[in-house]
């Protein structure tokens, strides 16, 4: 084994060597030369930094749900949709939801996120959609009134045996309804008569 350590060891060195060897002299030292006024005045100005351009987070025409509102045809529903009353919210914990979020107030939704039911139960009716993944503790992102939904689901389903966290879809009446604690806005979207697809899976 050592005998053929001792070739790629004798190779790393003269490859080293000949690295050393071929690289550049040093830079000669330069001199500062000052500017004066008339050299300022005729020189180009600098080139402008190239930015690239940002889409308007407040125009919502990409992100319109499609559907009509109705059970049958619900609105799905889109996180930065919903995210966007972030900007309706007031330090003194009141908020402003934007006409183009309230007007789906009472109509019927889908919309698809991370589940998380209540811990230490057999059976529940109440669940979290979120956009971001959270286990209820120290993993993940914990959510923000703009990016959770509170569901209140028709009919219980089993939590036993099951994955607390998984991803699917629940379909509803939506509610619009800030709920706040002295200045603190907890929660601001509620789902009744909920469904559920995907749970558990």
């Amino acid at each position: 084994m050592r005998r053929f350590w001792v070739p790629v060891l004798l190779l790393v060195a003269a490859a080293t060597a000949l690295l050393f060897l071929r690289s550049p002299a040093a830079d000669p030292p330069t001199r500062e030369v000052a500017v004066t006024s008339a050299d300022a005045a005729t020189a180009p100005p600098p080139a402008a930094a190239t930015v690239p351009p940002t889409r308007d987070t407040s125009d919502t025409s990409a992100i319109e749900p499609s559907g009509t509102g109705s059970e049958r045809d619900p609105y799905r529903l889109n996180w930065p949709l919903l995210m966007a009353a972030e900007r309706g919210d007031e330090p003194d914990g009141s908020i402003t939801v934007p006409d183009r979020i309230a007007r789906y107030d009472g109509t019927h939704v889908e919309i698809s996120g991370y589940l998380a039911p209540p811990v230490a139960v057999d059976r529940t009716s109440e669940l979290l959609v979120m956009r971001n993944r959270w286990d209820g503790c120290c993993i993940g992102t914990p959510p923000t009134p703009f990016d959770c939904v509170e569901v209140t689901l028709s009919q219980s389903v089993p939590v036993r045996g099951r994955h607390l966290i998984s991803y699917g879809t629940i379909r509803g009446r939506l509610r619009i309804e800030p709920f706040r604690v002295g200045r603190f806005l907890l929660g601001l979207y509620r789902i009744e008569e909920g469904t559920v697809d995907g749970f558990g899976r």
